[in-house]
This record gives C-alpha cells, sequence and structure tokens, in this order.
C-alpha cells in the first residue's frame, strides 16, 4: 500500500514538474518569438467588414492587423486579404513588410483572411485616409476574391445595394467546390485539442511549424492519396525532389469559373468595387496600384506542361479560366485607368529555378520567399515612371 502511495506521490510530482515547465517554456516563447506569427485569432463581427480583429489580440497592433505598431503616417498603405497579411510566413515575411525592408519607405498592412474588393473599398475609405498615405496599393487574388465579392452583399445588410441588377434570385451560397484562402483542413487527430492551442498557446504553434511540420506534410499526402489527382495532387519537382506542394486545382477552378452564377456575379462586383476604390483614390489625390495575385496552381502551369506532368482535367481547366479572368479584369482596369502590378511571370521563374515559393502543404499561401517576389516587383512597378 505504501509502495503504491509513493508511486502516487511520484506520478502527482512528475505531473507538476511538466505543468511547470509547460508553462515556463509557454512564457519563453512569448518573450523570445512574436506571437503574431503564431496563434491563430478567432475574429469579431462587423458590421461592414464581416469580421476583424479586436485590438492588440494575438500579437496584432491597436487597429487589429498585423503590424507592430500603429504609425501616425506611412507612405504606403497595402490593403488585402490572406495573401497580403501573410498567412503561413513570418510577419516580417509578408510582402508589404518585404517591401518596407527593400525600399526603406514607411508600409502599414491592412490586410486579413477572409476579406474581398468591397472590405478593400470600406478600408481605403476609412481606416487607411488616418495614415495620409502617399501610395495606396490594393492586392486581388483570384483565388477567392470573386467568390468574397459575390458573398458579401448576400450577407451583410450594409451592401446589399452591390447586388447587380438581376442577381436577386442568386443563392447566398457558395459554390458546390467552396474555395477559401486555404484548402480544406483534412481530419486530424485531437482536432479539437490542436485547434484550442492554435489559438491559445505560442509554443504549440512554434512547435507546429518547426519539430511537427514533417509529420503535417506527411498527414496531408496521405490524405491526396486517398483523393483525386482533381481534388489534391501531390507534387514534388522532376528536377529537385526536395521541392514539394499539394495542387488543389477543383477547387480554385470552382471559384473562377464564370459558368456559376456566383462567380459571374463576383466579376461584376469586383469590377465595379476596383472603379470605386479608384474614384476614392482620386479624391483623396493618391495613387492607386492594384496587386495581381495569382493562384499557386496557376504559376505551375507553364512548368508543369514543360515536364510533361500528367495534369488532371482541374488543372487544365484552372490554367485557362485565370487567364481569362485576368484578362477581362485588366480590361476594366484599362477603361478606368487603374494601374497593376503582375507578378505572375517572376513567380514563374523562381518555380523554373526550383525555389519553394509554395509550402510543401496544400496551404495556397506563399513562403516568404514567394512573397519576395511579389514585394519585388511592387517596388519594380513603383520605381516605374
Amino acid at each position: 500500500m505504501s509502495s503504491l502511495k509513493s508511486k502516487l506521490q511520484s506520478a502527482g510530482l512528475a505531473a507538476v514538474a511538466i505543468a511547470v515547465s509547460v508553462v515556463l517554456a509557454e512564457g519563453a516563447s512569448r518573450l523570445v518569438v512574436d506571437a503574431a506569427d503564431f496563434l491563430n485569432v478567432d475574429p469579431v463581427p462587423d458590421a461592414y467588414l464581416g469580421h476583424k480583429l479586436a485590438p492588440g489580440a494575438g500579437g496584432h497592433d491597436e487597429l487589429g492587423f498585423r503590424n507592430r505598431s500603429v504609425p501616425a503616417q506611412a507612405n504606403i498603405v497595402a490593403i488585402g486579404d490572406s495573401m497580403t497579411y501573410g498567412s503561413g510566413a513570418p510577419r516580417d515575411g509578408a510582402w508589404p513588410q518585404q517591401l518596407a525592408a527593400l525600399s526603406g519607405d514607411s508600409v502599414y498592412n491592412m490586410g486579413l483572411g477572409g476579406y474581398g474588393p468591397l472590405q478593400y473599398l470600406h478600408l481605403a475609405g476609412h481606416q487607411a485616409k488616418q495614415f495620409k498615405p502617399k501610395q495606396l496599393l490594393v492586392s486581388f487574388y483570384f483565388g477567392n476574391d470573386f467568390i468574397d465579392a459575390a458573398m458579401l452583399p448576400q450577407n451583410l445588410p450594409n451592401w446589399a445595394n452591390w447586388r447587380p441588377s438581376g442577381a436577386a434570385s442568386a443563392p447566398a451560397v457558395a459554390p458546390a467546390v467552396a474555395p477559401s484562402e486555404a484548402a480544406p483542413k483534412p481530419t486530424k487527430r485531437g482536432g479539437a485539442l490542436r485547434d484550442w492551442l492554435s489559438r491559445h498557446s505560442v509554443l504549440y504553434g512554434l512547435l507546429r511549424t518547426t519539430v511537427l511540420a514533417p509529420f503535417a506534410v506527411a498527414e496531408q499526402k496521405k490524405l491526396a492519396d486517398k483523393m483525386t489527382p482533381d481534388e489534391r495532387m501531390s507534387w514534388s519537382d522532376p528536377a529537385a525532389p526536395d521541392i514539394k506542394t499539394v495542387f488543389t486545382a477543383q477547387q480554385r477552378a470552382s471559384a473562377q469559373d464564370q459558368t456559376q452564377p456566383t462567380v459571374r456575379e463576383g466579376m461584376e462586383v469586383t469590377k465595379r468595387a476596383f472603379a470605386a476604390i479608384k474614384d476614392e483614390a482620386d479624391k483623396q489625390g493618391i495613387p492607386l496600384r492594384v496587386v495581381l495575385i495569382p493562384t499557386r496552381e496557376r504559376i505551375y502551369c507553364a512548368y508543369l506542361k514543360s515536364t510533361k506532368a500528367s495534369l488532371p482535367p482541374a488543372h487544365l481547366k484552372l490554367c485557362d479560366l485565370e487567364e481569362a479572368n485576368k484578362t477581362e479584369l485588366l480590361q476594366a482596369f484599362q477603361a478606368k485607368g487603374i494601374a497593376y502590378v503582375d507578378p505572375t511571370a517572376a513567380m514563374e521563374e523562381q518555380v523554373r529555378q526550383h525555389v519553394q515559393i509554395y509550402p510543401p502543404t496544400s496551404d495556397g499561401h506563399p513562403t516568404s520567399l514567394g512573397h519576395k517576389v511579389i514585394a519585388e516587383a511592387v517596388l519594380a512597378s513603383l520605381k516605374k515612371p
């Protein structure tokens, strides 16, 4: 009996020691690394933006954006979705922050996941004005911004008048394959606990992106093996096998197929929104430049074809759809006198050079190296007369 009691006491002491060690490690992690790089933050509702981050949440600034602080003035304001926020990359790895480092200019990042053209318009006409910028950069991501543009007027009363005429009967639902800013998350063991930790533990976030990263890659490959190549296709660069990624072509193609009413409606709202952003920028006397963000699947189209890769039908379709949509959007920009930056060619070149500009998982956000290419393209464009 005494032996059992001794064992229980030892186990209790060990549990306490482990708990104390974890708490200390968590505290040390928060002192050493940037919380905004490792914590997932739950948004709060907003009548015009749909959602936003609370001031100071998870290492974000007092306006709820991914900057270290809110400056009194910024020469450049960058507005966008998670592709501008820098999901999957460190805060300093996001293209607006890299643009600041490359140019030596002040850049304020107003990107947030889930935003689309109408949120960009609202930010340009409200929060961005306080920084008195000399240049307004607004990104457009082909992977889901058409859907975001269509859905906001259907879901928020304050944007109801942005529904295109004749679209009142369109269902307030997304397409059959609902696009998002990252591919659908696979079912995972201990999902509820892992999700909780991702929102509350910097230590867990740090481990997830370092020690646990290879396990995540293996988990996603197993998932891809159970799905069709249209849904998910694991790929390794034949010339550099360490370069890997997972394509989600069906999801991306669905978000750009204008035979679907929601996507067609999104295109019309997008054109109208950017025309209004241009009017707002002109009213403020600020030059506007749109940063076109391609999908990962589109960036790899040419290289995959050159290596004779067996592309599933959805990927081939996506290659054509994205180019056609870009052509239509640029025609509208030209008619309105909207300047733009297209980093596609520069990103394609990095793919040919076997650079890991996207992660080895199904996450479609660029790595820091991919963001650098975008930042360099933007800087080169800004330097042109």
